[in-house]
């Protein structure tokens, strides 16, 4: 299981800073513009669960973004906004 969880945390990053031979849509940001602070993996639903600070990075315009990312990785993402000045939702 934490070999798939490395993989898709994996991919995900690549797929937002590397770029390796990714096509992505036009003007991505990068996980840091997104303020990703953790990736989790949840097997049972074949989910990556991504906690971020700015969520409307991450969907994109009319959900460009997600759909792409989510095609490109063949799961599903919940994304889960966290506020750093509370500390809510980042555990």
């Amino acid at each position: 299981m934490e070999d798939k969880a490395k993989y898709y945390k994996s991919l995900f990053i690549i797929y937002f800073d590397g770029c390796y031979g990714v096509d992505v849509e036009p003007n991505t940001p990068s996980t840091y513009s997104m303020g990703v602070c953790k990736l989790e993996y949840v097997e049972t639903d074949k989910k990556l669960i991504v906690y971020l600070r700015k969520p409307g990075l991450l969907i994109g315009k009319g959900g460009c973004t997600i759909d792409a990312l989510e095609k490109y990785l063949d799961i599903n993402i919940s994304i889960v906004e966290v506020n750093l000045l509370t500390c809510e939702n980042i555990v």
